[in-house]
């Protein structure tokens, strides 16, 4: 009953996204198109590890930015963190190099675990789904999902 709830919930974040913004098609994420990610901020909404959903806690501020020098950066809760990420021509999205690296303080441990999901969870994608103001990043078998929105509109 409880994977239920989340899943609804999470739909209802994709689809609430969706609803809010401009109509279009959505666009598998690819070489080609990944400048239409990038001088946005993303706000991370749910998390999907490994099958499992995560309950996100209010005040875990997580987000994403796509620089166009092939860098991500973002904060994971209580940290910040950085790396690097490519896409193929034919939209697959890859985190080359050494890892995501955080800087490392230390916070309330609810919001640790949330940083850990979210960093552990992060590189399992392997695609990404571009819908107006919202964007899906997931693995083939769509058990690793996370949910953003993009920063500074309603949701």
């Amino acid at each position: 009953m409880k994977t239920l709830i989340c899943m609804v919930s999470m739909s209802a974040a994709w689809l609430v996204a969706c609803a809010t913004t401009p109509s279009s098609a959505p666009i598998i994420v690819s070489s080609e198109t990944v400048a239409k990610l990038q001088t946005r901020q993303w706000e991370l909404k749910s998390i999907t590890l490994d099958s499992h959903d995560s309950v996100m806690d209010l005040e875990a501020k997580m987000t994403l930015a796509f620089g166009a020098d092939g860098k991500v950066t973002g904060y994971s809760a209580v940290n910040q963190f950085n790396g690097a990420y490519s896409f193929s021509p034919d939209g697959r999205l890859s985190w080359p190099g050494a890892g995501l690296i955080t800087t490392r303080k230390a916070g309330p441990p609810e919001l640790m675990e949330q940083e850990r999901t979210y960093l552990r969870a992060l590189p399992k994608t392997d695609r990404a789904i571009l819908k107006g103001r919202a964007l899906l990043l997931q693995n083939d078998g769509e058990s690793t999902v996370l949910t953003f929105v993009e920063a500074g509109y309603p949701q």
